[in-house]
This record gives C-alpha cells, structure tokens and sequence, in this order.
C-alpha cells in the first residue's frame, strides 16, 4: 500500500493546528504528515494502522501519532454512527527551533520518544479527554496552553 504524503491545512502564521473531525468516516488513505498529531476519539470505532502496527480504536482513545509516521484510520463502515475525532497538530519546531530542548520543556522528551513510533494514552485518559473537549471553545492561546498540559500527561502516561 503506498503512503500518500499529505499537508496539513495551516494558516501561515499558526504554529498549532486545532481540527475537528465529523462525518460518516474518518480520512481513509493511507498517510503521513510533518505534524505530530494528538487525538482524541468522540465516536466511532474501526482498524487503526500506524507504522507496522495495527490496533484499534474506540471512542475515549487519545492517540499519539509522530512526525511523518504513515498511518490510516479505518473506520468500521458496519457501526451506523457518525466518526467525530478532536486532533491538534504541531511539529517539534513550531514553537521555534529549540523550544522543546530548553530546560522548561525538557520534562516532555518522554512524550516525543514514544510518539515516534506512536501510542494511545492509557493512563489519565479522562483528564486527557476533558482538556480536548475544553479545545472547542478555546482561543489560539489557551490551545497552547492546553497543548503543554496534554504533552505533560502523555510524558508521564
């Protein structure tokens, strides 16, 4: 199966990408970004395949994809609900060039390590869970901070 490459929709000067997914399916090309991608599933159920690796997802998973990882959210076409998916998408230099190296943020490696290969949150789902909601109603600033809070949990889960 070939991977697409694919660019994620960003303003110019946005360095965070908050995105909501809603339909009967989620995107169902194999693919790979730059982005880092965080996710959080509403609804919907199906096959996921990240790298070599297939799992599967449910509603409450929060999924961690690293940069240029393939991978394809394949929907289980025979649930007759709708897909609806929270992701916020980042690369390790949006926030500038060094800004995970420095001594504040150095405490988040973990989270970049795993998501190199990819990985579902397993503890403190529900914290996860309630931080993405609250991303509906957020300015672009509180994303970032929200973004910050949800890398810390995955650097500790």
């Amino acid at each position: 199966m070939k991977v697409l490459p694919f660019k994620i929709p960003k303003p110019e000067h946005d360095a965070l990408v908050y995105q909501e997914d809603i339909g009967e399916l989620f995107y169902d090309k194999l693919h790979q970004h730059e982005e880092i991608q965080v996710s959080f599933i509403i609804e919907g159920e199906g096959k996921l395949i990240v790298g070599d690796t297939v799992n599967y997802y449910k509603p409450n998973d929060v999924i961690i994809i690293g940069s240029y990882l393939p991978h394809i959210f394949k929907s289980d076409a025979s649930i007759p609900k709708k897909s609806e998916m929270l992701s916020l998408f980042f690369t390790k230099k949006s926030f500038g060039k060094n800004f995970f190296e420095l001594e504040e943020t150095k405490m988040l490696q973990p989270f970049f390590n795993r998501a190199t290969h990819g990985f579902k949150a397993i503890s403190e789902k529900e914290k996860m869970a309630d931080l993405f909601l609250e991303l509906r109603s957020a300015e672009k600033f509180d994303q970032f901070l929200i973004l910050l809070k949800l890398l810390k949990i995955g650097s500790l889960c």
